[in-house]
């Protein structure tokens, strides 16, 4: 299991949307729960949760917790 973060200029809900892209695209993960500030997607034997918070910057916090997709979190926080 992994736990990674990372602040962004995107706005909160931007990123959750790239997220639902970017896992459905890549390895074809589908949205299993959402909400304004989470998203969770199931897939392939594991999981990728997206977390964000704004911040007092105006920097999105994104925190995502993975199973089995590590590899593909980190190439989608590159993007960001």
């Amino acid at each position: 299991m992994l736990r990674i973060g990372k602040k962004t200029d995107y706005k909160p809900q931007e990123v959750l949307q790239k997220a639902v892209a970017f896992f459905k695209e890549q390895g074809g993960l589908k949205l299993e729960h959402q909400t304004p500030t989470t998203v969770y997607l199931v897939g392939g034997g594991g999981h990728v949760q997206v977390m964000v918070e704004p911040n007092e910057a105006q920097k999105t916090e994104v925190d995502i917790q993975t199973q089995e997709w590590d590899y593909d979190v980190k190439q989608f926080l590159k993007e960001l």
